[in-house]
């Protein structure tokens, strides 16, 4: 009796035991297989792409300078932007209205910019000039109706934050390619200091942005410093033209330029132009001619005495150049 007591409770022992194994093996496998896995490394929800990122390693950066645009007979000009390409399209035909080499075209429109798309899209407007117009030289001014929200795939992002900047570069980079693709040489327009401070503040956080996709673009950005400033490089009103005379150079908004102050923008980026084709120095007009403004819907700039350019104040938004009225007590 003693014995097969013994032999049962061994059989019992051994079915325990197997038991156990066939439960804890599989576990200690599952544990041990999970320890040595690689961890699940989950991209960052954001739209800014690595190509963004605000800290930009070293070696992004293109080391080689932009190239020269084609040797031609005669060159296409086409100026795109906002109100500041108006009228920095019309400073620059009065600039090189004596060098034939040189058709200045018109494709900027008044309160437009980046931010917008339901508004204007300037990525699909840069798309279809393309096609309708040979650019061998772009021009772009863009940025001072850009203070606003960016609404995309359903989503609002608030003015400068890091998901704002992605979706801007990003516009600001496809623009670019489209120009880029057509083989034209590209300027890009510094903003221009600004009377107030707050909305001139603003305008160096576009400038920071629009350098910093030039230089990764390998396109030109044409610098402003100097422009129709005092002493001190802040803001000033008055100041010299291009031929040394002291004149009104800003219009009454404290953004925008009268005639005089444009030839300025204009003959920096003809400058920058012409050291690219030839280093050669521009025609300019003898200094007693007279100054031109720029009217609404007119292809070329229509003689006048000088005085501010007036802008159409309809349908002011809050934060395009044309809201006047935000700056108060700080303008």
């Amino acid at each position: 009796m003693a014995g097969r007591a013994i032999a049962k409770s061994g059989r019992e022992s051994g079915q325990h035991r197997v038991l156990l194994l066939v439960f804890f093996v599989p576990l200690f496998l599952c544990l041990w297989t999970y320890a040595r896995a690689e961890p699940l490394r989950l991209a960052p929800p954001s739209v800014e792409s690595v190509a963004l990122t605000r800290d930009l390693p070293a070696e992004s950066t293109p080391s080689e300078a932009p190239p020269a645009p084609v040797k031609r007979e005669r060159y296409n000009v086409v100026v795109l932007g906002d109100s500041l390409g108006d009228g920095t399209w019309a400073g620059l035909y009065h600039v090189l209205r004596q060098d034939k080499r040189f058709n200045v075209i018109k494709k900027s429109k008044v309160a437009t910019g980046f931010s917008r798309h339901d508004y204007y899209d300037w990525n699909a407007a840069v798309r279809e000039i393309a096609s309708e117009t040979r650019i061998d030289i772009a021009v772009v001014v863009m940025g001072t109706n850009d203070r606003q929200a960016i609404v995309e795939n359903g989503q609002r992002y608030a003015l400068f934050d890091d998901n704002w900047r992605g979706v801007y570069k990003q516009r600001v980079d496809d623009f670019t390619a489209t120009l880029k693709n057509t083989g034209a040489q590209i300027y890009w327009l510094e903003l221009p200091v600004m009377r107030s401070p707050r909305f001139g503040g603003d305008m160096e956080q576009f400038n920071e942005i629009f350098e910093e996709r030039a230089r990764l673009n390998n396109i030109t950005f044409v610098q402003t410093d100097g422009l129709a400033t005092g002493a001190d490089g802040g803001y000033t009103a008055y100041g010299e033209d291009r031929f040394g005379r002291t004149r009104l150079l800003r219009a009454e908004d404290g953004i925008h330029f009268t005639m005089a102050g444009y030839e300025l923008l204009g003959e920096r980026i003809a400058d920058a132009m012409l050291a690219d084709l030839d280093g050669g120095a521009v025609a300019v007009m003898p200094s007693g001619s007279q100054e031109a403004v720029v009217l609404k819907g007119s292809d070329m700039p229509v003689e006048e005495p000088e005085k501010a350019v007036n802008y159409d104040m309809a349908d002011r938004r809050p934060g395009r150049s044309d809201d006047w009225l935000w700056l108060g007590a700080t303008n």
